[in-house]
């Protein structure tokens, strides 16, 4: 044999032990680790086109403004309470008091109670810090001519009666607003059936009031305090069995009030 054909035997059989060797190391794939076909591709992509071209069809193009009902109103449940702190009886009084006085009389008195011009204040005013009496009579018929507020003399400008305006609920409460706001008045209140009382006396009254013809400084509308005003003690508290089971004296005990 000659050489060349020894060498070009050689180089074969080095061929095939390298082929073998390579099909040795590479194992066939484990079951469930196959490599995808190209079948499955082509399933999957057929799926998400026809799933898109469904949405497409039945999504309005997408618009939420077409899918609005007209007219619909959001309601809260019936039972719905909103969260928040719980107002004190008279806090709410206060507060409706607050309403009437921004809707009647803040366009004159100012939401300061400083007043303007000839339109007098309300602040420390005399006239909110006397009787209630008197400035019941003042809102249900009116005044006019002067009248002396804190060493200033007004009158060019006349009040008008607002007892065709507001009823006897709504006056009490701007009236407690008032006192409370501009006087610092916040033990008492002014109550529906005190200017009840004063609507029975002095509404009839054709002509606004001058200050000759008002009741006096110290004049208290009849009535006693709601009991909000004056909660009733626990007869329990405070007793003391070293005084014979007689309840202790609290100095710091609200006391009771008298009636304005």
């Amino acid at each position: 044999m000659s050489k060349n054909n020894e060498n070009r035997d050689y180089e074969h059989k080095q061929s095939v032990l390298e082929h073998s060797s390579a099909r040795r190391e590479r194992k066939d794939p484990e079951a469930g680790f196959e490599p995808l076909s190209l079948w499955f591709f082509s399933i999957c992509a057929l799926v998400l086109m026809i799933g898109g071209g469904y949405l497409g069809a039945k999504s309005a193009g997408f618009d939420f403004g077409s899918m609005q009902v007209n007219g619909y109103k959001a309601e809260s449940p019936s039972n719905f309470t909103p969260a928040g702190p719980e107002l004190s009886e008279y806090d709410k009084y206060f507060n409706t008091g607050e309403a009437v006085y921004k809707a009647v009389c803040n366009g004159c008195h100012q939401a300061n109670g400083a007043g303007q011009g000839q339109i007098p204040p309300l602040v420390e005013s005399e006239w909110v810090t006397g009787g209630t009496e008197r400035m019941a009579q003042i809102i249900l018929n009116g005044i006019r001519g002067p009248i002396k507020v804190n060493g200033a003399t007004y009158g060019a400008q006349e009040m008008p009666a607002q007892k065709g305006a507001l009823d006897d609920r709504a006056i009490a409460q701007v009236m407690t607003y008032v006192r409370a706001r501009f006087a610092g008045i916040s033990d008492a209140v002014v109550t529906k059936e005190m200017v009840e009382d004063a609507r029975n006396r002095h509404g009839d009254r054709a002509a606004q009031y001058t200050v000759g013809e008002l009741a006096g400084e110290d004049a208290m509308l009849p009535g006693e305090q709601p009991e909000w005003m004056s909660p009733e003690a626990d007869p329990l508290e405070g007793e003391d069995s070293s005084n014979g089971g007689e309840p202790a004296v609290d100095d710091k005990a609200p006391q009771s009030k008298e009636t304005k």
